[in-house]
C-alpha cells in the first residue's frame, strides 16, 4: 500500500486560521483581565459603590455633667487655647490600630470635618456644663480680655487598638492670669471598655466621645482645685 503525504493547505487558508486563533487568544486575554480586575471584584459590576459614612463626636449628656461638691462659678472665663493631634490622625479617615503597630484607615468611614476642631468644640460644651459657665472660648474666638484659665492639650494617641479598646493619651496644661502662670501639667491615660470584635465603627466613635468627656472631667476638676 502506498502512503501519500497530506496535501498542504492553500496559503490564504493558513492566514485565515492564524487570524482566527489570534483573535480567540485576544478575546480570552481581555476576558481574563476583566474578571481579575479589582473593579469587578469590588462589586462595581453591579453599579453599587460602598457608601461613605461621616461621623462627629458628641458632648457628654447634661445629666452626667455634675461635679459633686464643686463650687462652680458662672463668671469663670476659660479659653481652650490649643489642641494638637499626632500627624497620623490629621486625615478624614477614621484611624484604628492593628497588631504590629499597623494603622488602618477606614476609607468609607470618615470624620465629618476637622477632628481637632471637633474635639475642641465638644470640650467647650463639656467644660461649660461641668464648670457651669458660658464663658468658654476656643481658638477661633479669642476673648477681648485675658481669660481666668487657659487650657492647652496635646493628644498623644487617640484610636481603637487591636484589643478593641479605645485609648486616649493626652498631655495637658492649665495656665492662669494674663502672664500664663502654669498651674497644672499632667498626662492622662484613658481607656474604654473592650468593644465587641464585630462592633460597627459608630461604637468606636461613641467610645471616643466618652473618653473626651472623661478627659474634660479631669480638666474641670483640676481647674476648680487650682482656683484660689
Amino acid at each position: 500500500m502506498r502512503l501519500t503525504s497530506p496535501r498542504p493547505l492553500p496559503q490564504a487558508q493558513y492566514r485565515t486560521l492564524a487570524t482566527a486563533a489570534t483573535d480567540q487568544i485576544r478575546r480570552l486575554s481581555v476576558l481574563a483581565v476583566f474578571l481579575c480586575s479589582p473593579f469587578v471584584l469590588s462589586g462595581c459590576l453591579t453599579g453599587k459603590q460602598p457608601q461613605t459614612r461621616f461621623y462627629v463626636l458628641d458632648p457628654m449628656p447634661a445629666s452626667e455633667a455634675a461635679l459633686a461638691g464643686a463650687a462652680r462659678s458662672p463668671s469663670l472665663a476659660v479659653d481652650i487655647a490649643a489642641l494638637r493631634l499626632p500627624q497620623y490622625l490629621e486625615r478624614p479617615q477614621i484611624v484604628t490600630r492593628a497588631a504590629n503597630n499597623e494603622l488602618k484607615l477606614a476609607e468609607y468611614h470618615q470624620w465629618g470635618g476637622n477632628l481637632a476642631k471637633n474635639i475642641m468644640r465638644i470640650s467647650a460644651r463639656n467644660l461649660a456644663r461641668l464648670l457651669d459657665t458660658a464663658q468658654i472660648t476656643i481658638f477661633s474666638r479669642r476673648p477681648p480680655t485675658a481669660p481666668d484659665v487657659r487650657i492647652e492639650i496635646n493628644v498623644l494617641q487617640f484610636e481603637r487598638g487591636p484589643d478593641m479598646r479605645v485609648v486616649l493619651s493626652a498631655q495637658w496644661r492649665i495656665l492662669t492670669g494674663s502672664e500664663g502662670t502654669l498651674k497644672v501639667a499632667r498626662i492622662s491615660e484613658l481607656y474604654s471598655e473592650p468593644l465587641a470584635a464585630e462592633a460597627p465603627i459608630d461604637a468606636t466613635v461613641r467610645a471616643m466621645s466618652q473618653l473626651i468627656a472623661k478627659l474634660d472631667h479631669e480638666i474641670a476638676v483640676a481647674i476648680l482645685e487650682s482656683s484660689p
